[in-house]
């Protein structure tokens, strides 16, 4: 936030290197698990930032791999429903800043899905239902650019 993303970059590599370790001393913790897929997140996060789309992209596929594992280990978590989501929009995001409309628009569309399905859950959630409507107009924007 205040402009010193070489620092941010450092600074969430040794958050990533702890978590990293704390993650692989038991893989069944989940919250470790999301703990990395986190730091993940935010070193791809810092490297869009930069420009750096394809580090980014690399970083935000580290992170969906953890995410899916904790979607998959419960199906009914809401959390790790809406974590799996974040992480298929940036993908999708990265993948529209590079003109591969083609391979964003599955993952837009299953993002979409997730968010909708929270959505429903639960339809006082202010955050799931803007959730819908960003990836409602995504989808609809990558639709558009492929005709």
């Amino acid at each position: 936030d205040q402009g010193d993303l070489d620092g941010a970059l450092n600074a969430f590599r040794e958050s990533l290197a702890v978590s990293q370790r704390l993650a692989a001393s038991d893989p069944s913790h989940a919250g470790w698990q999301r703990d990395l897929s986190v730091s993940q997140e935010k070193i791809g996060n810092v490297l869009r930032d930069q420009g750096d789309l394809d580090g980014a992209l690399n970083a935000f596929r580290e992170s969906l791999a953890v995410r899916k594992r904790l979607a998959a280990s419960d199906p009914s978590h809401a959390g790790w429903q809406r974590d799996l989501s974040v992480s298929l929009t940036k993908i999708a995001e990265i993948h529209e800043q590079q003109s591969e409309t083609a391979l964003a628009l599955p993952l837009a569309e299953q993002s979409l899905s997730i968010d909708e399905w929270l959505s429903a859950l639960d339809k006082t959630n202010i955050t799931w239902q803007k959730d819908v409507e960003v990836s409602r107009e995504m989808v609809n924007r990558l639709r558009e650019a492929i005709r």
